[in-house]
């Protein structure tokens, strides 16, 4: 992942889509600046919570973004590891969890 490349893309696609766009993004801008704001949950473990979200997602731009920020938070290494395992964890068991609901779908249409 070319981190500083991500980063640059993510600034790009907002900076086109205020233009294009301006009330929907500036909505979707305040809506991340007042998630991203410590409120129960600190910014170090919101961002961890962003991270492993991202790793299950497979959004590189995402990583890149929200990993500038955990690191400014005082985000560890070791704590960008132990995410690493818990996006693993999460990102098998909720894709088996899914086809629950799948095998009731089928058996509703039946």
């Amino acid at each position: 992942m070319e981190f500083k490349e991500k980063l640059t893309e993510i600034q790009h696609l907002f900076g086109d889509l205020s233009t294009a766009i301006p009330e929907p993004t500036k909505a979707y801008m305040d809506l991340i600046e007042k998630v991203m704001k410590t409120g129960n949950i600190p910014v170090k473990y919101k961002e961890l919570i962003f991270i492993s979200l991202s790793l299950v997602q497979k959004c590189d731009w995402c990583v890149a973004y929200h990993l500038r920020i955990a690191r400014e938070s005082g985000v560890t290494e070791d704590e960008l590891n132990e995410v690493a395992y818990i996006a693993l964890l999460m990102g098998g068991t909720p894709a088996l969890m899914e086809s629950i609901k799948l095998k009731k779908y089928l058996d509703e249409t039946r």
